[in-house]
């Protein structure tokens, strides 16, 4: 018995985590000097890497986003139908359609790579995405392929509808 415990000694000595604790590079520290960090932290300029805190915050995008750099589509659509578009969007900012008006009808976004010659329905699952028969204030994609532009289809076939296609 006493050899299987000074065996469970040597071991636990080796496997301590002394060894670790004493090895250079980057070091953490902490207010009080000797509790243990459980907060997530920032490495600093020198190396050092100091607790999440308002003076060492996560590195993060912060304020409002700049205005768009795409042109917005707007305009009024009566009785019959109107190809809008092409949209060229400014990758990853949402697209958010705005239909407003006394009308009945549709309008449909859709997507081409040959500025509305050839429209591409926006879909999810299979189902129909983007398609209106009301008024809307909603977004319809997160664009994120070069090259591809967005255009509308409006059907209206009674009264006056006002659009706005933009980021």
């Amino acid at each position: 018995m006493k050899t299987f415990l000074r065996w469970a000694g040597v071991i636990t000595l080796a496997l301590s985590p002394a060894h670790a604790l004493a090895q250079a590079g980057s070091s953490v520290q902490f207010p009080a000097g000797y509790a243990s960090g459980t907060s997530p932290c920032v490495k600093l300029a020198d190396g050092t890497c100091a607790p999440v805190s308002p003076t060492n915050p996560l590195p993060i995008a912060d304020g409002p986003l700049a205005a768009a750099t795409s042109t917005p589509l707007s305009g009024t659509a009566t009785t019959g139908t109107i190809v809008i578009g092409p949209f060229i969007p400014q990758l990853g900012r949402a697209i958010r359609v705005i239909l407003r008006g006394t009308w009945t009808g549709t309008f449909a976004v859709s997507t081409s790579v040959d500025a509305c010659a050839t429209l591409n329905p926006l879909t999810i699952g299979g189902s129909t995405w983007g398609s209106f028969t009301g008024n809307a204030n909603e977004v319809v994609d997160i664009p994120t392929l070069a090259g591809v532009v967005y255009c509308a289809t409006a059907t209206v076939s009674s009264g006056s509808l006002s659009y706005g296609v933009r980021n």
